[in-house]
């Protein structure tokens, strides 16, 4: 404790005084709804010590994490980024006789319950498992502090946290294009995205131009200051314009109305470090449920129809997971929905505690390869696009 109170001093020390009004003043208005503000008073003519005494007083062991919380809500990050890093090393170190994070037969058999078929592919009458395998919180933070230069660290202590927005169209103006089965993807997708504690946003039946302004306002959220990733999901049908992949509207007709459609490239402008800055290191994931063109498709349902410094990278830590190869049609049973999508619920309810996310994705593309329903011209693999990552990243679903 004594060693976050000094860090918690050395970094107000560093304020001039009307950043440290500043500072005071997050204190008093909350710097987030689910924490309790220090009474006004307290803080109104106090010096640093004042405010560090009345942190610790208010916030005992949370001093440090709300210090970074308010460091950032006067856009102070870089001062934030600093202190986070050094409130882990200030963490206990991993004793010889405790459970080792990267060994998983010393991880305790409450959590270590993944079977050894979890590279099978799965079942015609796949269900959606009942909960999703969690690490112990002191696990999670000792693998905080021994990995802390090569991963992207949650913003709170507890859980990762977030907004995600699911976009889902099932009914289109041609009933002939209605996605049957679509719900069910919807459902387990909103399903996952809050047992992982993200808070969902969910929209159907969107034209084109819904899709873009739905995106776009989705990044002017101020809820992603405060939050440490983010999830896109866009589930629809979808073509192949022009060497650019395109997801279709609810209103498209190829004859009548071939301009009602999305492209996937504009969620990247729209998240970038331009028009998102609150998004800046933060890593953002996008889900792509669609066709990417007409080449063979078959016995099922197809998706298609006939802060470091001043300067910053403008599109850096995006990684997108589309669930076909280009070109290619997508399938969807019509009663339990995508494929691709039920692969990624099922691989992250057993891995997701352990295999950061390029691993997770890496296992949905195995399982799907080996899945004996895609034989022949109707072979499905799921495709990984525009990448920029630049450290690892864990979802942490914990207990």
């Amino acid at each position: 404790m004594d060693a976050i109170n000094q860090l918690v001093t050395d970094v107000l020390e560093d304020l001039v005084e009307s950043e440290l009004k500043q500072f005071t003043r997050q204190l008093w208005i909350g710097v987030k709804p689910d924490v309790d503000p220090i009474p006004r008073g307290k803080l109104e003519k106090a010096d640093r010590q004042d405010v560090v005494d009345s942190m610790v007083q208010h916030y005992s062991e949370d001093a440090g994490k709300i210090t970074v919380q308010a460091l950032r809500k006067i856009k102070q990050n870089e001062r934030a980024k600093r202190l986070e890093s050094n409130l882990l090393k200030v963490q206990p170190q991993v004793q010889e006789n405790e459970p080792n994070p990267e060994d998983p037969q010393s991880i305790p058999q409450s959590i270590n319950t993944a079977g050894s078929d979890e590279l099978e592919p799965i079942q015609s009458d796949w269900q959606r498992p009942q909960g999703i395998i969690t690490r112990l919180r002191e696990i999670k933070s000792r693998f905080l502090y021994a990995n802390r230069d090569d991963i992207y660290t949650p913003v709170s202590r507890n859980q990762r946290k977030g907004l995600a927005l699911l976009i889902t169209n099932i009914q289109f103006a041609n009933k002939r294009y209605d996605r049957a089965g679509a719900e069910k993807d919807e459902e387990n997708m909103e399903w996952l995205l809050t047992t992982l504690n993200f808070m969902v946003i969910k929209r159907r039946n969107l034209t084109g131009n819904e899709i873009s302004r739905t995106v776009q306002d989705f990044s002017r959220r101020p809820e992603h200051q405060e939050a440490d990733s983010t999830f896109v999901i866009i589930m629809s049908h979808g073509q192949r314009i022009q060497n650019r992949d395109a997801i279709l509207g609810v209103n498209y007709n190829r004859l009548q109305n071939c301009n009602d459609v999305y492209f996937v490239e504009d969620t990247f402008s729209h998240l970038n470090s331009v028009n998102c800055p609150a998004l800046i290191d933060k890593p953002k994931v996008i889900l792509i449920q669609a066709c990417r063109g007409e080449q063979p498709g078959g016995e099922f349902v197809q998706d298609c129809v006939p802060e470091s410094d001043s300067w910053v990278h403008k599109e850096k830590d995006f990684v997108c997971f589309m669930s076909t190869l280009p070109d290619m049609v997508a399938y969807r049973d019509v009663v339990n929905g995508s494929f691709f999508i039920s692969y990624i619920v099922d691989v992250f309810c057993s891995s997701a505690y352990k295999d950061h996310i390029m691993e997770l994705f890496r296992k949905v593309a195995a399982r799907m390869e080996k899945d004996q329903r895609f034989r022949g011209h109707t072979k499905l693999l799921p495709c990984i696009e525009r990448t920029s990552l630049v450290k690892k990243f864990y979802l942490f679903p914990e207990q």
